[in-house]
């Protein structure tokens, strides 16, 4: 069991450049004095080991606190920093014998820098097991492990320590009295500030009551604490809320470490206990008693439970010693090349970017071309109103289903009425076509996406997937009906050169490409395509007006931050090739509230298998049973539901009315799938759907290699983040990912500071040392969430929980993931070594001296593009050459290249090779592959794509076949390069 560590002082300190995304760290240092080399036989070719300064020896216990039952076992590990280059004895002594007895003593070595003592509850009480570390100057270093021995009992709950309905106000706690002292709820200050800007999870002061429940405790699992009711059940939150309930830890299982504790919950909506996942779970000493503290978006039903069998059923586990990491469009190409090759990694780690394409492409489908309202048949013009939103300076000038966006104060400026959805998860921004979400650029957002920016991305989605939106056999990325030989897909040139343009590349044909990308948006909308007779459910039911192809891209106003992509009349010189607009005033221009069509799957009812709303469904019941048959999907609290989880399940109710979703007209030249007797999805929809990697894990038909069985996924570790601030949603996307994994019985977590990672100090947020995590205690499936609940405005203005996020968020990111990777390779080399250019082997390339090489890599399909290695410290060292080491792909963002993250993270030989640290808790290290994401000119001269691949096979036979040549890629590294072969070894789930 772990609570917390005591503190120790930062080792280092980022200091980032986000403009080119540079980062420098500085070294770990042991003193200016560490220069005696001590010879040991225990010395390896090419390592090193100096005498540590004295006053950098430290010492620690992970965990550093013991609950134990009378005559229960548990064991501690005491590590000692940095490397001993000599055995160096260590003794502990016990405060009170009779609590727990001291273990003998024992000592630290070369390569072997922990102990790990086993300790037996003795009496009932406190007490600490003190470790006395010689530093080498006649002092001692001690590390401190407490001890609480206690009975095993779990406490009931006696009703009447219930707390009434009480009003929580912000910076308050409320707690039980007697045996619920430990149930407590809080509202953080600052919580009730109104919803302003990018800011929309304000929690104002409510009602709140705290009483006891019975057990509901899940099959094969046994209670660890009373059962505990926050009323009301029925309430959900836009942000997590913190919580605690009773826990003995005493009554775990003596083979159960921290990773294994279970949260339970029951509640109106999800009546069947089951277990969460939670957010920030910790154990806090309260008096004589313990609490779990932890967070969670919604009251009900909590208890603390563990499985019966925790921490003793083991398996073998194939280990590669191979991952992927990836941020935001790497982050993409990480979750769904990762899980479709997931025989190939041992970890997959997607940082930000769409990794759950069944939630993102729901919501381009609902939010980025979505706030307009359809129309009836029989609508005629006249019907329709004003094209243009209503102004506003409140929401009362507007309709109730609307939200007045835009209003200024300097000067005073009108703002306009939006058909704006209301939220429905924690920490989600909606918006519309109209009103694309962008704060605008901040210090530490990392990259600039106006409107021409999105729609770059979105044109480079349909280049590689297909078009989520329609099904148009003559150019998959088209929309339905678009003639792709028209002047608006090719402009006035002839020679095809406007379908498909790359953003300029440094080269030689640089100048060349740059004039096509200047010439080529101007001249295509110059042109309109108009198409007659195009049926749409939403918009044009009867066929009556004309369909166009529009442009867009205006510029973004800075004044309507969080909104600033805001659609404008001017500047709209880009073309949005993957929809067609409704031109109700037949004018040959998209006005302002002309809708965007979306017809990428026929109309159906998200109902669940059962085919039955909830409301409908019998013993439907507003007060305790909002879900009768149990099936509502939410990707923490049931992942496995059916009902509006939007993807079409077997059993649910559709229109087989094809893709335009109106009967009676499959003889359109327009109309794809009506009356097939199949639910029809557009192709581009359904091969985002395949390479989903939500589809995946969940087992669904994929494109997956090979099915992610249950062994399969045993031995598949996953890190994700997301900012609370992102403006994709990308922390949503994240959540719904990770449910995936929730879904199949994974273990899961939330971690919304990282000194809430087991063996960090929560009291301590910006001394995040993730050498000192106990890795041991850390769930497989990790979901960061960055970016702080309740920002200041300095917060805000750096960029917190923004795309990228601060400085020393996108650091601490990258760290992170990177230390949990490297924890699952327990025979990463981890030793001190020599620069490389002290002894450099003979004959080897320069760059194995230097640690970075660049090469073009050519796949036999005749793909070729850049790729950039990082080596680990050594590597080109002439005694380390029988060395071999593990490899982690790193992927970039959007617009970028290899070489850009291949500078941007430097730190990495500071943190495998920093002297500070021992063999225990340096980072492994690794070889790092930066792979090209980014859209080229191809061996025909014709471009690729215009950005970014998402690292995947474009459905477009003269698109880029990334996943090829990536597969290709990973046997060259291996055959050219040092890297560790497969093992196995043994792994307690």
């Amino acid at each position: 069991m772990s609570s917390s560590v005591v503190p120790s002082r930062p080792r280092w300190r980022p200091l980032v450049a986000l403009g080119a995304l540079s980062l420098v760290v500085a070294s770990s240092s042991c003193g200016d004095d560490e220069v005696t080399v001590t010879p040991t036989a225990k010395l390896g070719p090419g390592e090193i080991c100096s005498t540590p300064n004295p006053m950098s020896v430290r010492a620690y216990f992970q965990p550093a606190q013991l609950v134990l039952a009378p005559g229960q076992r548990r064991t501690a590990r005491l590590v000692v920093d940095p490397d001993f280059c000599v055995p160096t004895p260590v003794s502990f002594t016990s405060s009170t014998e009779a609590v727990a007895a001291p273990p003998p003593s024992g000592q630290i070595d070369y390569a072997a820098p922990t102990i790990d003592i086993d300790i037996e509850g003795g009496a009932e009480g406190d007490g600490t097991i003190t470790a006395l570390v010689p530093r080498g100057d006649g002092e001692v270093v001690e590390a401190v492990l407490r001890v609480n021995v206690r009975s095993a009992a779990v406490t009931a709950c006696a009703q009447g320590d219930a707390l009434p309905a009480t009003t929580l106000t912000a910076g308050a706690e409320l707690a039980g009295a007697g045996t619920l002292a430990q149930a407590r709820i809080a509202l953080p200050a600052g919580a009730d500030k109104p919803n302003d800007g990018s800011y929309l999870w304000s929690v104002g002061p409510f009602d709140v009551a705290i009483d006891c429940a019975a057990d509901i405790v899940p099959a094969g699992h046994l209670a660890l604490g009373a059962a505990v009711t926050f009323g009301p059940s029925e309430r959900v939150f836009p942000r997590d809320m913190p919580l605690a309930i009773p826990i003995n830890p005493a009554a775990m299982p003596t083979a159960a470490r921290w990773r294994h504790l279970h949260v339970a919950y029951s509640g109106p909506r999800f009546v069947a206990p089951r277990v969460i996942a939670v957010a920030d779970p910790r154990l806090e000493r309260d008096g004589d008693r313990w609490m779990l503290r932890f967070s969670a978006p919604r009251l009900g039903t909590y208890q603390a439970v563990i499985k019966t069998n925790a921490g003793t059923v083991t398996h073998t586990r194939r280990i590669t010693h191979r991952a992927v990491i990836g941020i935001s469009m790497g982050g993409a190409g990480t979750a769904q090349f990762g899980l479709r090759h997931h025989d190939l990694f041992d970890v997959i780690a997607p940082l930000g970017g769409p990794v759950d394409w069944t939630w993102m492409s729901y919501q381009i489908e609902t939010q980025h071309t979505g706030g307009f309202r359809p129309i009836a048949p029989g609508t005629k013009l006249e019907d329709i109103g004003p094209l243009e939103r209503k102004t506003c300076t409140t929401n009362a000038a507007c309709a109730t289903d609307e939200t007045c966006l835009g209003v200024l104060n300097n000067p005073p400026t009108a703002g306009k009425c939006t058909f704006l959805s209301i939220p429905d998860e924690p920490y989600y921004h909606t918006q519309t076509f109209n009103t694309w979400w962008y704060e605008y650029p901040r210090n530490g957002n990392g990259g600039r996406f106006d409107r021409n920016q999105y729609l770059k991305i979105f044109r480079d989605l349909a280049l590689m997937f297909g078009n989520p939106n329609g099904y148009n056999p003559d150019a998959l990325n088209l929309p339905t009906g678009v003639d792709p030989n028209h002047k608006s897909q090719t402009g006035d040139h002839t020679n095809g050169e406007c379908k498909v343009w790359v953003d300029p590349l440094e080269g030689p044909n640089q100048a060349a490409q740059q004039a096509i990308a200047s010439s080529c948006p101007a001249e295509r909308c110059s042109h309109t395509q108009t198409l007659t007779n195009y049926y749409d459910d939403e918009y044009n039911p009867d066929g009556t007006f004309p369909v166009i192809t529009f442009c867009d891209g205006g510029p973004q106003n800075e004044a309507l931050t969080p909104y600033a992509n805001t659609w404008t009349v001017d500047g709209n010189n880009s073309p949005m090739e993957v929809a067609l607009a409704v031109d109700y005033n037949g004018n040959g221009v998209r006005d302002e509230l002309e809708p965007v069509i979306r017809s990428g799957h026929e109309p159906w009812d998200d109902w669940g298998t059962d085919m039955t709303p909830s409301m409908m469904e019998p013993g439907y019941n507003v007060t305790n049973n909002l879900d009768p048959s149990g099936d509502d999907y939410e990707p923490q609290y049931n992942p496995t539901g059916t009902e509006g989880d939007h993807r079409f399940q077997t059993g649910e109710a559709y229109r087989d009315y094809g893709l335009d979703g109106v009967m009676g007209t499959s003889g359109s030249i327009y109309d794809y799938g009506e009356g097939d007797g199949s639910f029809t999805v557009a192709p581009g929809l359904q091969r985002f759907w395949d390479y989903d990697a939500h589809s995946i894990v969940r087992n669904w038909p994929s494109a997956a290699v090979k099915p992610l069985d249950d062994d399969a996924l045993a031995r598949i570790d996953f890190w994700t983040d997301g900012g609370t601030r992102d403006l994709f949603n990308f922390l949503v996307a994240a959540r719904h990912l990770t449910g995936t994994f929730s879904a199949r019985g994974r273990d899961a977590v939330y971690i919304s500071d990282l000194a809430f990672l087991p063996g960090l100090d929560p009291k301590q947020p910006n001394a995040f040392q993730p050498s000192k995590v106990v890795y041991e205690d850390l769930q497989g499936v990790v979901m960061r969430r960055y970016g702080k609940d309740d920002p200041s405005a300095k917060d805000i203005e750096s960029g917190s929980g923004q795309h990228v996020g601060t400085a020393t968020e996108i650091a601490t990111r990258l760290q992170s993931a990177l230390y949990f990777i490297t924890s699952r390779w327990p025979d990463a080399p981890r030793a001190l070594v020599a620069s490389s250019a002290d002894k450099p082997a003979p004959g080897v390339d320069a760059c194995h001296i230097s640690g970075n090489c660049n090469f073009d890599f050519t796949s036999s399909a005749g793909r070729t593009g850049p790729v950039a290695l990082s080596l680990p410290p050594g590597y080109g060292h002439a005694d380390q050459q029988n060395v071999r080491y593990p490899v982690i792909y790193l992927l970039h963002g959007y617009g970028m290249v290899p070489e850009d993250l291949q500078a941007a993270i430097v730190f990495l030989r500071n943190w495998m090779n920093g002297p500070g640290d021992s063999q225990h808790s340096r980072l492994g290290r690794a070889i790092i592959v930066y792979v090209d994401g980014r859209c080229r000119v191809g061996a025909d001269g014709q471009a690729e794509c215009i950005r970014g691949t998402f690292f995947a096979d474009s459905i477009r036979p003269d698109g880029p076949q990334i996943d090829a040549w990536w597969l290709e890629l990973i046997d060259y590294i291996d055959n050219n390069y040092r890297t560790m072969p497969e093992s196995t070894v043994e792994w307690t789930e």
